[in-house]
């Protein structure tokens, strides 16, 4: 295994990339023919925003971001993803990947199309536009709360890392308590692509296509770094280092892949991540040589441990060696120990169903980790320096997200020892142009109206439009 990594990159999680789009419209015709109803997705609505949008599931199923997952789930590989993190190929996958739908719209669905079950296939449009198809296997019901409960733990079953339950100020959490009961289970097939909107367009690399650029670009080892987030001068530190420290010799390229989609009130918003990431090496802080910001569609979880098992298999799926992982990692609230991803990481949770790393048990990953304490700016160093090396730790700087958003919020610019003069103009940039500097409830649902993508006008057969209208 570890030559693998070394001559190329890793294998597709599960072995295969998964890639369901089809892109010849004669092609998308007939999948069209077997459709026996047509629903208009929705978001997930928490207390009226919304949350979440499935098609952003769908997309990273169809393009293989999710390899081996192919759709939405059955509720036996619910189950046993819930209760193993692993689906029943045996694979480690750490979250439920659903379509759900009301009970109120499914019964509407059944009197206008007759009675919709396993063997029926599902057109599913978006903005109005036909978008994919769901061959649906099954159909059953959930306990939403039942769900959101088992998917993060709680401090009785999983004492290990969990510190107090999940209640509605966990994001995540609100996701999945606030699905419909209703699922239908099948695979997913993307019949009209989507395009991608400005400014994330120029970051869309899907795994085929960032394994085609790695190779263009002559890197065989490749380090990750997971954002929600600005860059600020940690971040920069971190992935400057962590690239220096793999297990066979300095990472050929560093790769930010960004999380878009919903995301808590108080993050910034998305166009102002990728962009803010991309300016690090246009300003010339990191070599373009080295430097490549990315992409996946997710309404983040914000899972810490859990959340960092998809991660994996994302990045692995892209073809990416290594992994760094901080504090906190893609955590909210203090829910998880700090370093519950890392405990997972060098050791295993036990009651999460890993008795060894993710990476040294059956069904799990090539990627490795780079578990990384702190960096931290120390003015008696005058640089950056990291936890377990500085010894003056009654007077460093520790990175506080709340303060730096809390200087913005004033009008404050933060001081160069935090963010790059370039990238906090690509922070003001987009508060001019939203209005505000932080996501908030505006910018949910005006996200919503928008999301991130165009679909094209399909021109379809007269016959075929009678059937899907």
């Amino acid at each position: 295994m570890q030559d693998i990594r070394i001559k190329d990159l890793p294998p597709p999680h599960g072995g295969k990339l998964v890639e369901r789009v089809v892109r010849d419209p004669r092609a998308a015709w007939k999948l069209m023919e077997k459709c026996s109803a047509v629903y208009d997705i929705k978001p997930t609505l928490f207390k009226g925003n919304p949350v979440r949008n499935v098609y952003r599931e769908i997309m990273s199923v169809c393009y293989g971001f999710f390899s081996p997952v192919e759709g939405s789930m059955t509720k036996a590989e619910l189950e046993s993803v819930l209760e193993r993190r692993r689906l029943l190929s045996g694979w480690v996958f750490p979250y439920p990947i659903l379509f759900d739908i009301s009970e109120d719209d499914f019964k509407q669905l059944r009197e206008k199309f007759g009675e919709i079950g396993p063997g029926d296939w599902l057109l599913l449009r978006l903005k109005g536009e036909p978008f994919a198809i769901l061959e649906i296997e099954e159909v059953y019901e959930i306990n939403p709360g039942d769900v959101a409960v088992r998917t993060f733990g709680t401090p009785e079953k999983n004492p290990e890392v969990v510190k107090v339950p999940f209640d509605e100020k966990h994001t995540g959490y609100n996701i999945y308590r606030s699905l419909n009961k209703i699922i239908l289970a099948g695979k997913y097939t993307i019949i009209n692509e989507p395009k991608l909107r400005p400014p994330f367009d120029r970051f869309w690399y899907p795994p085929k296509k960032a394994r085609e650029e790695f190779k263009r670009r002559g890197w065989t080892t490749v380090i990750a770094h997971q954002t929600r987030n600005v860059p600020h001068t940690g971040h920069e530190a971190l992935m400057k280092m962590a690239a220096y420290i793999g297990d066979i010799k300095p990472c050929d390229g560093i790769v930010v892949n960004a999380i878009i989609g919903a995301k808590r009130i108080g993050d910034f918003p998305d166009e102002a991540i990728v962009e803010a990431h991309e300016m690090l090496h246009l300003a010339g802080y990191i070599k373009p040589e080295r430097h490549m910001v990315t992409i996946t569609l997710w309404d983040m979880r914000y899972g810490n441990p859990i959340e960092s098992l998809l991660h994996a298999v994302i990045r692995q799926n892209m073809g990416i060696s290594f992994h760094m992982f901080g504090r906190d990692h893609a955590a909210l609230g203090e829910y998880y120990d700090i370093y519950a991803t890392q405990i997972l990481w060098s050791k295993g949770i036990p009651s999460f169903g890993f008795d060894a790393p993710p990476f040294a048990v059956p069904g799990g990953f090539y990627i490795r980790p780079q578990n990384i304490a702190e960096f931290w700016y120390c003015p008696k160093c005058k640089e950056f320096a990291y936890s377990e090396n500085c010894n003056h730790k009654g007077i460093y700087s520790r990175y506080s997200g709340s303060f730096i958003r809390g200087l913005i919020n004033e009008g404050l610019t933060p001081p160069p020892e935090i963010y790059r003069p370039e990238v906090y103009k690509v922070v003001v940039k987009w508060w001019k142009e939203f209005g505000y500097p932080f996501n908030n409830e505006k910018y949910l649902k005006e996200r919503e109206e928008r999301l991130e993508v165009d679909l094209p006008h399909m021109d379809i057969p007269e016959h075929l439009k009678k059937k899907i209208s």
